[in-house]
């Protein structure tokens, strides 16, 4: 992982000039982990579903797959969020309506879509 500049906030110190501390290192690693994660589960769950599953088993694939892939496009805006705060770049556009709407609807898209599922269910 190249080593990124630390950008100075209130109480944070640089351990070492153009070094990222190891909590921030951290952080990075996690959202990265988490968006490839994300990406790589929707990937599998949309073949599960193209592949032709039964019809209840599809219709999960699809709810696990938005799923994931609104959890990777809230790790990747958070990581992209937080590497722009830590190398001291804008922040502020990523609290403009549309990116931040953007990076939120997948998840709600597959929330609702999961509660259908589970609304449906229990009027069985």
């Amino acid at each position: 992982m190249p080593a990124l500049a630390l950008h100075e906030t209130a109480g944070s110190q640089p351990a070492s000039k153009g070094l990222m501390d190891t909590s921030a290192a951290l952080a990075f690693a996690v959202d990265g982990a988490t968006a490839a994660a994300g990406a790589f589960n929707t990937a599998w769950l949309l073949q599960h579903w193209l592949r032709g599953a039964q019809h209840g088993r599809r219709l999960a694939a699809v709810t696990l797959a938005m799923l994931n892939a609104g959890v990777a496009a809230q790790a990747t805006y958070t990581q992209a969020l937080y590497t722009s705060h830590r190398l001291g770049g804008p922040i502020d556009p990523f609290f403009a309506p549309a990116p931040w709407l953007a990076s939120r609807a997948i998840l709600l898209a597959g929330t609702l879509l999961l509660s259908a599922l589970i609304l449906r269910k229990a009027q069985r």
